[in-house]
């Protein structure tokens, strides 16, 4: 830098234009007045160069440049910091939903911020969690839906549920259907008598009535944890409820693993629908099993039906100057009525209807016992007395206290029209003539197995009757005259008496047989018979 004295000299000179052409350009001069108010006291020449204008100026613009680039780099910094922190959870979030485009429902974003995107990101938890509840619903309802097998039904709820939830273990216990009290047996036979049974108390009943999504186990009053068998030993878990149409059907206990004993109200609620889908499930299993069984008693029955009528005459006997007909027709599947034939001999003919009390298979299976013994019995006895007496001492044995049998058993003399028979407490035998004349034979007899032996003989009466031209006798049961009309009125013995004497044509047996039926039929006004109905005719013929 130039000494001031110099500084003047380089002014003035600068001024005077004593200076060297070519420095013009960088050196100037500027004449500056000294003023007061108006009155101008002097002048400044002022000469400066531009070569240091510019290179001060021109530091000036570096400095700016290069504070201009560290602003931008930082900054930039900052941006990308910020950027960062700001697009990372979308980023996450874009690959989990890429995930479960794929098919990944088991994805979930953990919150970084506690802005926005952490609120979006809670909510995409949120879809995620009940996008897996709903396929694991859809996924057990297909499962449940694909067996039919109780047993594997129990291990595929216990499984599937607990796995669900994330318990280490599930115990089902479903009410005793034939119980007339509240209880609840385990499910799973192979473990049930590790697992007592649950009488439910009523306070019990009570408080699962008013905890249908659940409750904790630890949560319970000391009576329903008694009533539960649990002790304070015992692990903690959640208890639930299932429900089927509002009836309590049965019991399921989640245990819960040590670092997991609470669950939130939202996973309970799950809990609460995955286990009245299994409830469902078990329901329908339990009445597809009523229904095989059903099914499977229904063929029984009708092959036990088809059996039955093969033990009847298929066939009306052939008798030269007699006509015969029967009818039998069982309340259920089967009954316990009975009717039969037996050619005896070319002059003798037995006949027999019997009623087994009771009806159903039980006495279905005594009409098939006794229809054995009198093809035996009746190749060795021709006294009707002689083979009752015999008969009733063979069925005590082997014939349930609370059953009995009533018998009619006679033989035809078809050479003489001589009719002898004996009655073990049956219906009477009707006798109707020509001329609508009638009469209820009445012999006396007990039933069939009610006494051994002593006094049934003692009671039993044989009676011979000798029957005219276009006389008959009607053999029938008491579900005949006790069928019963809307009213509850039975058709009793004078409608069946009326139903005969009112045909114009009694030339035949099939005729009695068929006019007494359709007096029955529209009298009980469709209605079921609530008793076997077993009608036999026997006509002479003119």
């Amino acid at each position: 830098i130039l000494p001031k004295r110099w500084q003047a000299d380089v002014v003035r000179r600068l001024d005077q234009g004593k200076v060297a052409p070519e420095s013009f350009d960088d050196l100037k001069t500027v004449r500056v007045y000294i003023q007061a108010g108006d009155r101008v006291l002097g002048s400044v020449n002022v000469g400066f160069s531009l070569i240091d204008i510019n290179e001060e100026l021109g530091r000036g613009i570096l400095f700016n440049i290069l504070l201009g680039i560290i602003f931008i780099t930082l900054f930039s910094g900052i941006s990308i910091l910020v950027s960062g922190r700001l697009t990372r959870p979308l980023e996450k979030l874009n690959k989990a939903m890429a995930a479960v485009n794929e098919g990944d429902l088991t994805q979930k974003v953990v919150p970084e911020t506690h802005d926005e995107i952490a609120q979006l990101t809670e909510s995409f938890n949120d879809m995620m969690e009940g996008l897996h509840e709903r396929q694991v619903i859809e996924h057990l309802g297909n499962e449940l839906g694909s067996t039919f097998q109780f047993d594997r039904l129990v291990m595929l709820i216990r499984n599937q549920l607990s796995k669900a939830i994330g318990a280490s273990d599930a115990r089902l216990y479903l009410r005793e259907r034939a119980s007339e009290v509240e209880k609840f047996d385990f499910a799973d036979v192979a473990e049930k008598e590790r697992y007592p049974p649950i009488v439910l108390s009523g306070s019990a009943r009570e408080f699962l009535l008013r905890n249908r999504d659940g409750f904790m186990i630890q949560s319970a009053p000391e009576d329903v944890l008694r009533t539960l068998n649990h002790t304070p030993g015992d692990e903690e878990g959640l208890v639930m409820p299932m429900f089927v149409k509002d009836e309590l059907f049965g019991l399921l206990f989640f245990a819960l693993p040590p670092e997991d004993r609470q669950l939130t109200g939202k996973q309970q609620h799950f809990a609460s629908i995955l286990a009245n889908q299994a409830a469902l499930a078990l329901e329908n299993v339990l009445l597809y099993e009523d229904l095989r069984d059903q099914e499977r008693l229904k063929r029984e029955l009708e092959i036990a039906r088809e059996v039955q009528k093969k033990l009847l005459p298929s066939r009306m006997p052939h008798v030269r100057g007699f006509n015969f007909d029967g009818y039998c027709q069982p309340a259920q599947e089967v009954g316990g009525d009975y009717f039969d034939f037996f050619h005896l001999d070319d002059n003798h003919l037995g006949m027999v209807i019997a009623d087994v009390s009771g009806k159903g298979t039980s006495a279905s299976f005594y009409m098939a016992e006794i229809k054995g013994m009198m093809l035996q019995l009746t190749e060795r006895f021709r006294s009707p007395s002689a083979l009752l007496s015999e008969l009733n001492r063979k069925l005590w044995g082997n014939i349930d206290r609370s059953l009995f049998v009533t018998m009619i058993y006679g033989v035809l003399e078809i050479s003489t029209r001589q009719f002898t028979f004996a009655r073990a407490g049956h219906n009477s035998l009707l006798k109707i003539g020509n001329n609508g004349h009638h009469q209820f034979l009445t012999p006396r007899g007990i039933g069939i197995g009610l006494d051994n032996g002593n006094l049934f003989e003692k009671c039993l009466e044989e009676v011979t009757i000798t029957l005219a031209p276009e006389e008959s006798l009607v053999f029938y049961t008491d579900g005949l005259t006790e069928a019963m009309n809307g009213s509850h009125h039975e058709f009793g013995e004078v409608r069946l008496v009326e139903s005969i004497v009112k045909i114009p044509n009694r030339a035949h047996a099939r005729h009695i047989r068929n006019a007494v039926l359709q007096n029955v039929s529209r009298f009980m006004e469709n209605i079921p018979p609530h008793d076997d109905i077993t009608l036999m005719v026997l006509n002479v013929e003119v």
